[in-house]
């Protein structure tokens, strides 16, 4: 899986060489299904071929936009790593793909901008969270969606405590449990009621610990503003807690002993912790937006939505996930006329998330039954006319 940052999105926004080429495709992880990878992968090229003719440029100028792309039809080693989903986007300059643990719909796009909407969910209500299960013979960080989640490796995370005290054999007597043989730290599992038990020493060597682990994932995030989720024995979670620098912890760990948990078991116990983080962003927007409805800085009128977002005005964009509104901008009037997905138009849903981004506005998107006029509402800064 790939990481895709805030930073990522930045990028993408602010890339305005024409034209641009985004393509977005469901994929297999594994199974005789990965065979439709590139298959799928084929199709959704010609579909970007026909399109850029759309768009003027001729046959020559195609074949040089789509020859890195070209290059991963038949390169099947790639195909059989694959996340749930893909996302590419190029332009004569730039290629970059993103395999991520969301499913996609099938989607070609060619313009002045990237489309962004999907890789948007990414950063916010259905999109990534993370998963830190700690013993002290084992360290995972894992990535999860409400989909899927796979174990990542970050550089310099350690793989247990033996290696992050960097120590042959520990021999702590933290209430230590042996399951079978001598004390080694392979065979020592965290027990107890509490930190309390622990004399300082003992605190000190798991503080230590948790600090190389907090150091690994701090360099590993970066900007990331995903939540984080601890998971081990409960008495642990404060002294994590007490090291962690990550603004993103959730104040709910999972507890238990996640040696014994699969990645898959993690997942089921980890999202009904994170799945009210992601919403509660999503429904105070729509709450502060009820709230303004009747005033002059909120709209839900589409063509006054871009004309805001074009002049900084737009705060807050909510859009129906489900939805599409394909058509052309009038700069002149700031107008907005519909037409077919076939015709060379814009989808006028994304323009005005790519122009309420640049502006530093923030975006979410919902089911489409949340938002009074089921396709975008917005909260203004200021008044537009």
């Amino acid at each position: 899986m790939d990481q895709f940052t805030r930073s990522d999105l930045k990028q993408l926004i602010d890339t305005t060489q024409e034209p641009l080429v985004s393509i977005y495709m469901p994929t297999y992880r594994s199974g005789r299904e990965v065979q439709q990878n590139s298959t799928r992968f084929k199709n959704l090229l010609k579909g970007a071929r026909e399109k850029l003719a759309d768009y003027g440029l001729d046959e020559v100028q195609i074949t040089e936009l789509l020859s890195e792309a070209s290059t991963l039809e038949s390169n099947d080693d790639w195909w059989e790593h694959q996340s749930d989903g893909l996302a590419i986007f190029f332009a004569s300059d730039r290629f970059v793909c993103y395999r991520v643990p969301f499913k996609f719909e099938e989607l070609v796009f060619v313009g002045s901008h990237y489309y962004i909407r999907p890789v948007i969910q990414l950063l916010q209500g259905d999109g990534r969270f993370y998963v830190l299960a700690v013993s002290q013979n084992r360290v995972r960080l894992l990535a999860g969606s409400h989909y899927s989640i796979e174990e990542l490796e970050p550089d310099q995370l350690p793989s247990d405590l033996q290696s992050a005290l960097n120590i042959d054999e520990y021999t702590s007597t933290l209430q230590q449990h042996s399951t079978g043989g001598p004390n080694t730290a392979k065979n020592i599992v965290f027990h107890g009621h509490g930190a309390a038990d622990m004399d300082q020493q003992k605190k000190d060597e798991i503080l230590q610990y948790f600090h190389h682990i907090d150091t690994a994932i701090q360099k590993y995030f970066g900007n990331e503003k995903s939540p984080l989720v601890f998971a081990g024995v409960d008495y642990l979670f404060p002294l994590f807690k007490s090291t962690c620098h990550y603004k993103y912890l959730l104040e709910e760990p999972v507890t238990g002993n996640p040696d014994e948990l699969t990645a898959e078991q993690l997942h089921s116990q980890t999202w009904p912790v994170v799945e009210s983080f992601f919403t509660r962003d999503c429904q105070t927007a729509l709450e502060y937006y009820n709230e303004s409805a009747a005033s002059d800085t909120s709209t839900c009128d589409l063509g006054k939505t871009i004309r805001a977002a074009k002049q900084g005005a737009v705060n807050t964009l909510l859009l129906a996930e489900d939805k599409q509104h394909w058509g052309e901008y009038k700069e002149q009037d700031g107008s907005i006329t519909t037409c077919d997905e076939r015709m060379v138009s814009d989808e006028l849903l994304n323009y005005a998330a790519v122009q309420t981004l640049i502006t530093g506005g923030t975006v979410f998107s919902l089911p489409g039954h949340s938002i009074p006029s089921g396709e975008s509402a917005a909260v203004l800064r200021f008044p537009v006319s």
